[in-house]
């Protein structure tokens, strides 16, 4: 039920096989061979005064036993019916359905309740960032930015043709450096989301090995291992950020250590010489002149050896600069060398720590590899199938991780190279005419540009801050501990707990605290683009936005059932329920039974002996057809 709705909206499904076996088995079995067999959905729904009826069919072809062939002839189309009531087709049905839900988000709304702990996205900076500026609608600022963008590129072309070569090429060089830098960032988004799919086809396989009692063992402690490495990837992660931390703070320390040295050793070469610190000062002298009277009680008279003496000894003698800057470059030596030293002795510690995370990592990864022999040698043919595409799936993930790899770290220089190479071209422009009408648009569209790109930020900070705040307020109303949730600047969903050392970020959480982490997101997410909806606005389009959910209470004691139930209910306009009636009866029946406006049951038809033999069951009948089937019916 839950795959309806993604295959239709957006041709996809969580099975472990994706698309290749989702023709219902019943109309196979019913149709004869070589007859096309067509599978299609329809979804009909009200947004914003629209009604919509969004449709895909794919056909196939039966074979000989009751295999098919699968005809590639997939057919998306959307019929909208405008606010005076007439209906036409929608020529670019997937952008339509983008503009409606975008497919980027869909995991927020779409989900398997058993695995929310691992919702895509929940805890990856970048689509947190992109789901806040979508459903706020400030993606239609970014629209604003890229159009600014192309008009200033396309007056630069203009302007080109009357310039000199510099200007030209220049001009050619940003032109082509933006347009890689847009495909680059588009290419990297695409990948993420690619991998987080992967990512969640790989736990249900290696969640359906667990079931088999001959792979559950092994399969278990390769979990643990995996989970264990997680933890140690973000802490390798998080130990080269503070290195490089440690780096930028202390560069000038190590950078200056020869300049130090040197000052050093004038400074004590002085000091043994008795000319620092400076025993005698200047202005002493001068009194002593003055007053006519050496320290010693001898009259000066302004002549003589006496006079002769202190004049010579002023040469050498301190005033107020001089003391100062003695004082400084002890100061600064001394600074200098205990900076050192806690520069090296955090360098050491961070760089031992790697190396042992390093090599827990390779260690674990010898043992999940043995694992995995000791599974694959199992001689079970579905526990084989299922290893091969475990293993095909972490293959295809290593190739993810490494083109993600290879594009963080190429964004950033080619970032920087064009932000250099833009404002020499500023420059050349600034050159020009004053009076120049190209020149003046170029200008204008950028400074029109940059002011978008502030605006943006802003915008987007003040989402953030007031999402957290939502956040950390559901989260607080669930959860039993003494630990709060909040979105940081890099826009992480982060949980810190409370210690005797302040405020520490709590890594270790249960499968049931990582759901209502999950939860307390989407709630947050989806009652702010509501609230933003309904207050209107030129920036802020927000939106109201269905939930759709498989069982999202399992892994919940009944007292989090009741809890995150009660919210459930009050989380969007409409919310549609996936639930097992062990999960349904009971806390999660007296919360949210109240507001349910339609109930349906779904009817198990089986084959077995259990279900000939069974009476009266609501949920489970016999099929007397050699095939097994579901139907629906209201309750």
């Amino acid at each position: 039920m839950l795959n309806a709705f993604k295959w239709c909206f957006y041709g996809k499904t969580d099975f472990d096989t994706g698309t290749e076996h989702i023709l219902n088995e019943a109309s196979v079995h019913n149709a004869n061979t070589g007859q096309i067999v067509e599978l299609s959905i329809t979804v009909n729904f009200e947004e914003d005064g629209y009604k919509y009826e969004v449709i895909r069919s794919a056909k196939f072809r039966k074979l000989p036993n009751n295999e098919v062939e699968d005809l590639k002839t997939i057919e998306f189309k959307i019929n909208k019916t405008e606010q005076d009531g007439q209906t036409k087709p929608i020529t670019t049905p997937t952008s339509e359905i983008n503009k409606v839900l975008p497919e980027s988000l869909h995991p927020y709304f779409f989900f398997n309740g058993e695995r929310i702990e691992k919702l895509a996205g929940v805890n990856e900076s970048g689509q947190i960032k992109d789901a806040i500026k979508r459903l706020m609608g400030l993606k239609q600022i970014e629209r604003a930015e890229r159009h600014l963008k192309k008009a200033s590129e396309s007056f630069r072309k203009i302007n080109a043709k009357t310039s000199d070569q510099r200007y030209q090429t220049l001009s050619g060089d940003v032109a082509q450096m933006g347009t890689d830098l847009d495909n680059f960032n588009k290419k990297l988004a695409e990948l993420k989301q690619d991998k987080q799919e992967k990512v969640k086809r790989k736990d249900d396989v290696e969640k359906k090995l667990e079931g088999f009692k001959e792979s559950k063992h092994f399969q278990e402690q390769r979990s643990l291992l995996n989970n264990e490495n997680e933890r140690i990837e973000d802490d390798i992660k998080n130990n080269e950020r503070l290195r490089k931390e440690l780096i930028d703070k202390h560069r000038a320390v190590v950078l200056s250590q020869t300049l130090v040295d040197k000052c050093e050793a004038l400074v004590d070469l002085n000091r043994k010489k008795g000319l620092l610190p400076y025993k005698v000062r200047a202005p002493f002298i001068d009194d002593l002149i003055e007053q006519d009277s050496c320290i010693c009680g001898r009259p000066i008279h302004g002549e003589g050896e006496v006079l002769i003496a202190l004049t010579k000894a002023k040469e050498s003698a301190g005033n107020d600069e001089l003391d100062e800057v003695y004082s400084s470059v002890s100061s600064l030596i001394k600074n200098q060398q205990n900076n050192l030293l806690d520069y090296k002795k955090n360098t050491e510690e961070l760089s031992e720590q790697q190396s042992k995370n390093r090599k827990t990592k390779k260690d674990n990864e010898d043992k999940i590899s043995e694992l995995g022999l000791k599974i694959g040698s199992i001689k079970h043919n579905e526990i084989n199938a299922l290893e091969d595409l475990s293993k095909e799936l972490g293959r295809e993930l290593t190739a993810f991780n490494r083109d993600i790899y290879h594009l963080e770290e190429k964004i950033p220089e080619l970032n920087t190279k064009l932000i250099q190479e833009t404002k020499t071209l500023e420059k050349l422009e600034k050159k020009q005419k004053e009076h120049s009408l190209v020149v003046w648009r170029i200008t204008a569209a950028n400074n029109v540009a940059k002011a978008f790109i502030e605006l943006n930020e802003s915008f987007t900070n003040q989402v953030r801050e007031n999402l957290s705040d939502r956040v950390n307020k559901t989260f607080s109303q669930i959860i039993r501990k003494d630990v709060r949730a909040f979105i940081d600047n890099d826009f992480q969903l982060k949980i810190e707990k409370r210690s005797q050392y302040g405020d520490i970020e709590a890594k270790e959480q249960s499968t049931g605290e990582k759901q209502v982490t999950s939860l307390s997101f989407i709630s947050s997410i989806i009652s702010l683009a509501k609230e933003k909806h309904e207050q209107g606005g030129k920036f802020f389009k927000g939106g109201l936005y269905p939930l759709v959910m498989d069982s999202p209470f399992g892994a919940l004691d009944d007292d989090y059932r009741f809890k995150v139930a009660e919210r459930v209910a009050n989380l969007a306009d409409q919310v549609i329920i996936f639930v097992s009636n062990s999960q349904w009866n009971g806390t999660v029946k007296s919360a949210c039974a109240e507001r349910v406006g339609n109930s349906y049951r779904l009817i198990h038809h089986s084959t077995t002996d259990v279900a000939k033999n069974i009476e009266d069951n609501e949920y489970l009948r016999y099929s007397d057809e050699g095939f097994e089937f579901s139907t629906l019916e209201e309750a």
